[in-house]
């Protein structure tokens, strides 16, 4: 038995004081998967090279009030053969801690991603009753943004403490609405993520969208938006990540969002 199935209970307390809906168990033990491996990521050596981005850093570091699941980074000039390595030595930790894991290494047209599987563990903790069902975690890296003035927030939840390199929040705001834009399928995520961004006070980023050729990203949204709108489809697709049924009404405020970052696109030209 590893300590994670030793230590559910006491996972499960950890996420009642995050506010945590506890029955989702599924997302809870996802998320603490996810705060694992992070904290044992920025413990190596060369993390500075590597920023942590996209809505799980936004849950993790920023608490973004939903699940999210993938990890995404930024990858600033390290090797891919290097970044494998940086993962693999995590797994080889746990691997050490009697917790099972798969590696899987997919190679695309667009770049290579990574994936963990967990193959026993959520038929362990009883929350499937599937013995064959496995664990995903998704690790995707790009290369291809520039010019970040990255940061270092503090990763403190389960327990784990650990400084954790990431982008601004007006960066993320950028990125978030280049994938609304580029995404052949949208995702509801998107919509929910860039409205929660700009309440905290995000904005759009002007020198990175210049060096990352992205200036017209906000008209681009805003005619995707004015074609697709806001189908009442991607309400029932988000609302499993959500804590609260209820936050599901904040997509209603996308277009609003939009329309008031191109005022304030306006008044800053």
């Amino acid at each position: 038995m590893n300590n994670i199935v030793a230590n559910f209970a006491q996972i499960l307390e950890f996420a009642r004081q995050l506010n945590l809906p506890v029955e989702k168990k599924r997302g809870i033990i996802r998320e603490y998967l996810q705060t694992k491996f992070i904290h044992d990521l920025y413990r190596l050596p060369q993390l500075k090279k590597l920023s942590f981005v996209g809505g799980t850093s936004l849950r993790l570091l920023r608490n973004l009030p939903r699940f999210s699941e993938d990890l995404d980074f930024d990858n600033l000039e390290l090797e891919t053969q290097r970044l494998e390595k940086l993962f693999q030595t995590v797994l080889e930790g746990w691997k050490r801690e009697n917790i099972t894991t798969e590696w899987i290494v997919n190679k695309t047209k667009s770049g290579v991603y990574f994936e963990i599987r967990l193959p026993d563990l959520l038929f362990e903790l009883k929350i499937t009753s599937n013995p064959k069902e496995k664990l995903r975690i998704k690790l995707d890296q790009a290369e291809h943004w520039r010019g970040q003035q990255t940061e270092v927030m503090l990763l403190n939840r389960f327990g784990f403490i650990e400084h954790v390199v990431t982008n601004t929040l007006n960066e993320v705001l950028v990125q978030k609405l280049v994938a609304y834009v580029r995404r052949v399928e949208t995702q509801p995520r998107d919509l929910f993520d860039i409205v929660w961004l700009f309440a905290q006070g995000a904005r759009l980023e002007e020198k990175f969208m210049v060096v990352n050729g992205v200036t017209t990203v906000l008209e681009d949204a805003r005619e995707k938006f004015a074609q697709e709108g806001n189908p009442v489809s991607f309400g029932r697709r988000l609302q499993p990540f959500l804590f609260a049924v209820s936050a599901v009404q904040k997509l209603a405020l996308f277009g609003s969002v939009l329309g008031q970052l191109a005022i304030l696109d306006q008044e800053h030209s």
